[in-house]
């Protein structure tokens, strides 16, 4: 069965049940919509075979039981409408050869850095949409369960926010926003490139941070010393993005333009950006961990090197110093399995 035999009733398929996929997954079939997933970590899918997959969160706990395969050679007797990539950045490109081996669909990213944009220039960017996932605060509890801390509708940013990897929103941007929004709250986004930056710079300064503190993320905004630190990672993100003239949505509720100006050395913009922290902080889940931090725990390889190494990496080809992001990636990759 090829792409052209697919209906507006075929399954969607969700790739990757972690914290984000799972989530995804769990809400749509709630929905009542067809959701398959792919959970290429078994003890994981064994989990949710047996028991469902159990989501915990303020406004509610359930379980749901979306429909499962163990392989990508399942995927072509689907005929997937859409397929959802949730999967560690470090496994999708083998999991993306995978698939494509089997069947070729159309793609949502949901990888949080700049995997839509390679995956467009592979398999053509009619194929790819990108998806940031933002404010989510939440991990996977144990194989079957996840745990979300942010409240679903709470008047924060979009949880998601979709876009095509380049140019304005499309009409099928448009409709997956509207699938999303009976998840959380989803908004079509036109410059894909901002977007990216802004989640790049949040996942940079705190995620790597968290886990070598071992510190709940809301510490890094409220301790001063680590906000320190994790202000001047921050701030060389900002650099790097101003000089590939990006411009940043806001970041933890706090302008694009003020950012660039604290990272000009701008003292009184620093000073507000430093203000804007703190209260963002004071808003957040007392004991959330970063994804990284889990892995850590998890002894597993953390992502560093591909989120604080793409900054490391736009910075080098611009000339541009990030000692901070430097150093950061290098202790943790000191502290995590080869």
């Amino acid at each position: 069965m090829n792409e052209s035999a697919r209906t507006d009733t075929a399954p969607l398929l969700i790739i990757g049940g972690g914290a984000v996929g799972g989530y995804i997954a769990a809400h749509l079939t709630r929905l009542g919509e067809t959701v398959v997933l792919w959970e290429p970590w078994a003890p994981n899918r064994e989990a949710i075979a047996a028991s469902g997959f159990a989501v915990s969160e303020p406004s509610g706990d359930f379980v749901a039981h979306p429909g499962l395969i163990a392989a990508a050679a399942e995927v072509p007797a689907l005929a997937p409408r859409l397929t959802i990539l949730c999967s560690k950045l470090a496994d999708a490109p083998a999991i993306v050869a995978e698939v494509e081996r089997h069947w070729r669909g159309t793609w949502l990213v949901t990888l949080n850095a700049l995997a839509d944009i390679a995956m467009a220039e592979e398999l053509g960017a009619e194929r790819v949409l990108g998806c940031i996932v933002t404010g989510f605060f939440a991990n996977l509890t144990r194989p079957g369960a996840m745990q979300r801390h942010r409240a679903r509708g709470d008047g924060g940013p979009a949880l998601f926010r979709v876009g095509e990897t380049a140019g304005p929103a499309t009409p099928r941007v448009h409709a997956i926003v509207d699938l999303l929004g009976g998840i959380d709250k989803a908004e079509a986004v036109d410059d894909m490139t901002a977007a990216r930056w802004t989640k790049l710079a949040f996942n940079c300064m705190t995620s790597a941070l968290s886990a070598l503190n071992r510190r709940p993320i809301r510490d890094l905004f409220l301790e001063p010393t680590l906000r320190q630190e994790m202000l001047a990672v921050a701030l060389e993100v900002v650099s790097v993005a101003a000089v590939g003239a990006v411009r940043l949505d806001p970041v933890c509720g706090i302008a694009g333009d003020t950012w660039k100006a604290a990272a000009t050395g701008n003292a009184v913009k620093r000073a507000e950006v430093e203000a804007g922290l703190i209260r963002y902080g004071a808003h957040m889940n007392a004991t959330a961990i970063s994804g990284m931090a889990q892995d850590l725990s998890r002894g597993r390889r953390t992502e560093v090197s591909l989120i604080n190494g793409v900054v490391v990496d736009h910075a080098r080809r611009h000339g541009v110093p990030v000692p901070a992001n430097d150093a950061l990636i290098a202790r943790l990759e000191a502290l995590t399995p080869t």
